[in-house]
């Protein structure tokens, strides 16, 4: 299978277009208060953009991790959010990944981004793919490409990375970002360096978006530019742009608390319209409001790792003890026990990573141009 772009000029036009925000809170955000303030209207139209959402995962209806399903309603359990690339006629790649856990008993929600460069294991429902180790944004676009599996292909690798089950997932493309963040009535953050990144459809020069430094509203195509810039000077990289991802969901579930008018609700509600999919039915995600309004309870952190250009790819190493310590907290969060019987990732719990590095940089990446030029930098 080859994911390769089609030509140098489309290559071009849309490599610039992959560095997008982690906006897929947004649901959860807006069941925050618009069903219990504001009546039957915007429940049903609610119920109604959750319907057109629903996707049922080739795995069925619960994790190969679990042992029952779980209900959200009164167990603990863990979302993945999604945030993806999505392009005509091209198999969709996601830019933003956040593991999101809940605890009912403490009311805590822990959330870690996943860095799009990181090395993985690439993994499908049914175990260890044919792809071997690579970037963990090529899951989506490796299952995309096969039977339209990419949340399948996302889910099953996170899972393996973290060795805990991901029972829900929400998925948004990037389309809906600046019509949501501007029905919130724009968000305010802190800007902290001076900022200048291409606009939503990637000009640069005199359409270029400035940001000064300092705190300050912000309209959509803004915080778009906000959350995607890692080269402007003390950007941070990755590691930066990932910081301020997870602020602005920390801004958008402030704004969400704050909305008062119906008007808005219905507009937010409006933008998620075909934009999003779930495997959340819309009774399990009205239940979850409470969590949405917890600020206070919501742990948020990015893997930690190392650059690695060794191979004349770039990739970004994660840190194997932070990793390890991690995965604990994420068991404990889940209140978690390893089911013996049900494991597709079994046979590779214990891979060494490197030992994999060929079949991840062999022909089945080959087909992924863009791979060796890419950099921190890009």
């Amino acid at each position: 299978m080859t994911l390769s772009r089609t030509d140098s000029q489309k290559k071009k036009k849309h490599g610039k277009r992959r560095k997008i925000l982690i906006i897929v809170l947004t649901v959860l955000l807006v069941l925050a208060g618009s069903g219990a303030a504001y009546g039957y209207h915007l429940i049903k139209k609610l119920q109604n953009v959750t319907d057109n959402a629903q996707n049922q995962l080739a795995r069925g209806a619960k994790s190969n991790l679990r042992a029952e399903k779980v209900d959200p309603v009164k167990d603990d359990f863990s979302i993945l959010f999604i945030g993806i690339d999505k392009r005509k006629n091209e198999p969709s790649r996601s830019d933003a990944l956040v593991l999101a856990t809940f605890n009912h008993d403490t009311s805590k929600v822990h959330m870690v981004s996943i860095p799009r460069d990181s090395k993985v294991q690439i993994m499908t429902p049914d175990g260890p793919s044919s792809y071997g180790v690579s970037k963990i944004t090529h899951a989506h676009a490796y299952g995309d490409a096969n039977n339209n599996e990419g949340a399948d292909y996302t889910i099953a690798t996170v899972e393996n990375l973290f060795k805990v089950p991901v029972d829900y997932y929400v998925q948004v493309d990037f389309n809906a970002f600046i019509k949501i963040i501007n029905a919130l009535g724009g968000v305010e953050m802190d800007v902290p360096v001076k900022l200048v990144t291409q606009n939503s459809k990637d000009k640069k020069g005199k359409d270029a978006i400035v940001l000064e430094p300092g705190k300050q509203q912000l309209n959509g195509e803004q915080a778009l530019a906000l959350v995607r810039n890692r080269k402007s000077p003390g950007a941070g990289g990755d590691f930066g742009r990932g910081k301020r991802q997870m602020q602005m969901i920390e801004a958008i579930v402030k704004k969400s608390a704050q909305l008062s008018s119906a008007t808005k609700y219905s507009k937010v509600i409006d933008s998620l319209d075909h934009n999003f999919e779930t495997n959340l039915t819309f009774g399990q995600m009205l239940n979850l409001r409470h969590y949405a309004g917890s600020l206070s309870s919501i742990k948020m952190e990015q893997l930690k790792g190392t650059d690695d250009s060794s191979t004349g790819t770039y990739y970004f190493a994660l840190d194997e003890n932070y990793l390890t310590t991690l995965r604990n907290e994420l068991r404990e969060q889940l209140n978690y026990q390893t089911t013996a019987t049900s494991d597709p990732t079994e046979s590779s719990m214990n891979t060494d990573i490197t030992n994999h590095h060929a079949a991840g940089t062999g022909s089945s990446n080959a087909g992924l141009a863009t791979d060796s030029s890419e950099s921190p930098n890009n």
